[in-house]
């Protein structure tokens, strides 16, 4: 059998790497998230090419693997998600290589260790894992926890220490189920009794207790009374921010008079009659003026909160001319009749999205990306206050909700929900079916590391209500059933439990720490031997 994994290393590696994608959405299959690193643990210990060349065999696993989840981003900049692409597969293949030279013994043979080297392994996979969510300004997307969003069960574990904790328990179940199921096959080979497999025994307990774990934080409200009930109507307008025919907008105010006409539309349908929401929702900002800049859209505004006497959440943008031109993405909370509001600054931006590095050095960067005047990160998360009912809120937009450190920020203000407001309307068809469910898959395990749950308000879509479990129990749909790239009112009723500190919440991100203090002390172990 070793032959055959030395002889077919590459279709072992590309199965790796099909699995991974298939983990993601839209395929959504959390089962493959418990064995996509089977086939590739097994040439990494038992292929003395892959031994050799590591990185090489990684790397496809990496390309395969990234180029399958975001290959949906080339809508907006093809060349940025080649390069994306061809440096995100760095990463898999560091593993091969750190795999391979701190746990994989020189000759090829296997240490008895079975366990050792699956909490190893899982170790380094978690550091690498960090380490992409920061270093180059970060793009945390799919991580190998994240596959378990479908997973009621199993994504209750980001309350005990967040996605990185699933992608620690996956890594290790992925090697135990490998060795214990060659531990089977030895036994059947040899004609002898398949008698019990350590490593396949230490799998399923470890599948077992997790189980038992996020079994018992779903059941932590019991007996919990309900606050009071919050009303909203979410306006999903879709507004296409690039034209589908690949032209361009003849006049920007044509634009602007487009997305006015079909929001207000919307707008007023939803705080018509008597049953009027408490909380009128728009998305991210969907021009590109700001609220108090841009004439038109500022008497929108002013009409609908003069028309209106309840709450008013909206994405803007805003230019502050004192100490420099500066160009903000905010959210704007208008309280009843609009005599007053606040304003959040979004914190993170998005690269050759709302900045790009080095663009004021290289000005041709910025014609040859598309990237014109970056926006500046605002300074602080806020927390904007309701009197009826007495709810608090925590706004994110646009991607912050897939961000763990962002939404911990906000969380310390104790608001009782997030609110994300998004426009995912650089993406349409099938990049906008990939995007925007990976999208939402990220955002359901904020609420479940802060026992929040979470509005999300979307141009295209998909706007839904997401429980303090990470359910999605409501979202838009057009009369044809569809969620994306439609236009509609999602207006909804809806009650929470009152908030319970989380393990994550005081602990952090505690296994990324535990996970580099291994990886240290493996490399100090690995240097110290040669």
């Amino acid at each position: 059998m070793f032959d055959r994994l030395n002889s077919y290393r590459w279709w072992w590696c590309a199965l790796s790497g099909l699995l991974l994608v298939a983990s993601f959405a839209p395929f959504s299959c959390a089962t493959c998230g418990w064995i996509t690193l089977v086939p590739a643990w097994w040439v990494i210990t038992r292929s003395e090419q892959v031994q050799r060349q590591p990185i090489r065999h990684g790397y496809l696993v990496g390309l395969i693997y990234f180029g399958g989840t975001f290959w949906w981003i080339s809508n907006v900049t093809a060349i940025g998600t080649f390069f994306l692409v061809l440096y995100l597969a760095l990463y898999p293949a560091v593993w091969f290589l750190l795999v391979v030279r701190f746990i994989v013994q020189r000759k090829g043979t296997l240490s008895s260790h079975v366990l050792y080297q699956a909490l190893a392994a899982a170790a380094l996979w978690v550091t690498l894992e960090w380490w992409r969510s920061w270093f180059l300004t970060g793009f945390n997307w799919n991580e190998l926890g994240i596959s378990q969003a479908p997973s009621i069960i199993f994504r209750q574990l980001a309350a005990y220490g967040g996605v990185h904790l699933i992608s620690f328990v996956l890594v290790a179940v992925n090697i135990l189920w490998a060795e214990g199921l060659l531990d089977i096959m030895k036994n059947i080979r040899e004609k002898r009794s398949i008698g019990t497999s350590l490593p396949f025994a230490a799998a399923l307990l470890i599948v077992a207790f997790g189980f038992a774990l996020g079994w018992h934080h779903l059941q932590r409200h019991r007996g919990d009374t309900l606050r009071p009930a919050l009303s909203f109507a979410c306006i999903q307008p879709n507004i296409q921010q690039i034209p589908f025919d690949g032209g361009k907008w003849s006049d920007f105010q044509d634009k602007e008079e487009v997305a006015l006409e079909k929001t207000e539309k919307l707008t007023l349908q939803a705080i018509s009659g008597s049953a009027r929401p408490d909380l009128l929702i728009w998305p991210e900002a969907m021009i590109d003026q700001g609220v108090f800049q841009d004439r038109p859209l500022n008497e929108a505004v002013r009409d609908i909160c003069h028309a209106y006497d309840g709450y008013f959440l909206l994405g803007s943008q805003d230019f502050d001319i004192g100490g420099g031109r500066k160009l903000y993405n905010c959210a704007y909370f208008f309280g009843p009749g609009g005599d007053n509001y606040q304003e959040y600054r979004k914190t993170r931006l998005v690269i050759l999205g709302e900045y790009l590095p080095f663009g004021n050095t290289f000005p041709w960067l910025r014609k040859a990306v598309g990237v014109g005047m970056d926006f500046t990160p605002g300074p602080r998360p806020e927390k904007f206050v309701m009197n009826k009912p007495d709810i608090s809120l925590a706004p994110l937009i646009c991607f912050e909700d897939t961000l763990a450190p962002v939404a911990d920020k906000a969380a310390q203000l104790n608001p009782d929900l997030f609110i994300t407001i998004t426009n995912d309307g650089w993406y349409w068809g099938w990049t906008a079916i990939w995007g925007g469910h990976q999208h939402l898959n990220h955002a359901v395990f904020r609420c479940v590391e802060h026992d929040r749950p979470m509005i999300r308000c979307a141009n295209t879509g998909i706007s839904c209500v997401i429980d303090q479990d990470g359910q999605v129990v409501d979202r838009f749909r057009s009369d044809s059933g569809a969620e994306i790239d439609v236009a509609g009112i999602f207006a909804r009723k809806f009650q929470f439990y009152p908030t319970r500190a989380t393990l994550y919440e005081s602990w952090g991100d505690w296994i990324v720490l535990l996970s580099s203090l291994i990886t240290v002390i493996l490399g100090i172990r690995f240097f110290c031997r040669l």
